[in-house]
């Protein structure tokens, strides 16, 4: 059997637990969970085999490592060199004969006269033998001495101990494991995991910009786009008339004009000296902001989720992280 079979190596692993495959696929989501150790799971996995089943269990744990790193690697350019046209002859040029082009030779044709001309060689220096002056010397022995380390054992990390974003092998490794739970027997696409990395990223995206826009100002593009984030916010006490000068609230067309390069243009372009009164009037309107934020922790992101609950839409997801952050703030430990 191939080790890189997933497939395979799990039917011959649940044909031989039988009625203990539930529990034992268990265990493995609670492995994968961060919520029991792999010594843990080995020493419950073995209750559930003999001795001579063992290394069933053993196939099907590095064939789901071989199959998650097999992503992961990057791709090989091999260098096959220059490939040449080849040429083609045709009909005419096999049946025209070749024409080689003589070289003309003079009536008075003058050859190169060659001088030869012997140099006297001169006195050779003596050689110098270094046979008694090089002593050899044994470079270990001008080494540091060296003190042998116990070999550790590599501890097994998980994305949240890192502060890292999730790879594929380890998001291939997470969708085996559910699509095996609702009765998927071929596992998941390669497809499936580049979307949910796609799609984490853009979680965190914009769960950053709520947070971010939670603790600073900024300011809406057609009541939707937010753009210039970090800029003073507007002074709701202080009476103005920005609302009726703002021209970068909305967005206009374009028209199509025969004198530009490109044709298309928009149709209400804004002078600098437009752009300039606008920046001033509207920092005339604003509230001053010298205050200087600390970096961003745990209590900043349970306030936005607590005020912009569109970031996680699920209610159960929201209900289950707003209370393990509730957690985290008040029982650090």
């Amino acid at each position: 059997m191939s080790v890189l079979d997933v497939n395979l190596a799990r039917k011959n692993l649940v044909d031989v637990l039988g009625e203990s495959s539930k529990s034992y696929f268990a265990h493995l989501k609670s492995w994968f969970c961060m919520k029991t150790t792999k010594e843990e799971f080995d020493r419950q996995a073995r209750l559930f085999l003999k001795t001579d089943q063992v290394h069933l269990h053993n196939d099907f744990l590095l064939a789901i490592v071989t199959k998650c790193q097999s992503l992961c690697q990057p791709s090989t350019y091999v260098y096959h060199g220059v490939k040449h046209k080849p040429t083609v002859v045709s009909e005419v040029d096999k049946i025209r004969p070749t024409v080689v082009p003589q070289r003309k030779v003079n009536a008075c044709e003058i050859k190169p006269i060659t001088v030869t001309r012997q140099v006297q060689p001169k006195n050779k220096p003596l050689g110098v033998n270094f046979d008694n002056r090089f002593q050899p010397v044994n470079p270990v022995s001008l080494l540091p001495p060296s003190i042998p380390r116990a070999i550790e054992k590599p501890q097994v990390r998980y994305c949240s101990q890192d502060l890292t974003l999730p790879d594929a092998g380890l998001v291939h490794g997470r969708m085996l494991v559910a699509a095996w739970d609702v009765g998927l027997d071929h596992g998941c696409e390669d497809k499936a995991i580049k979307l949910i990395l796609a799609a984490t990223k853009q979680f965190l995206r914009e769960l950053i910009v709520a947070i971010v826009t939670n603790r600073k100002g900024y300011r809406i593009r057609e009541k939707k786009v937010i753009y210039s984030i970090g800029q003073p916010t507007l002074n709701p006490w202080l009476h103005n008339s920005w609302s009726v000068h703002d021209s970068t609230s909305n967005s206009y067309g374009t028209e199509i004009s025969q004198l530009a390069e490109p044709p298309h243009v928009p149709a209400i372009p804004q002078t600098i000296q437009n752009a300039e009164r606008d920046s001033a009037f509207y920092l005339a309107c604003t509230t001053e902001q010298n205050t200087s934020l600390q970096p961003i922790s745990v209590l900043d992101v349970f306030q936005t989720l607590q005020v912009k609950k569109s970031v996680i839409p699920w209610h159960t997801v929201h209900a289950v992280n707003m209370e393990r952050i509730s957690q985290r703030l008040y029982h650090p430990n």
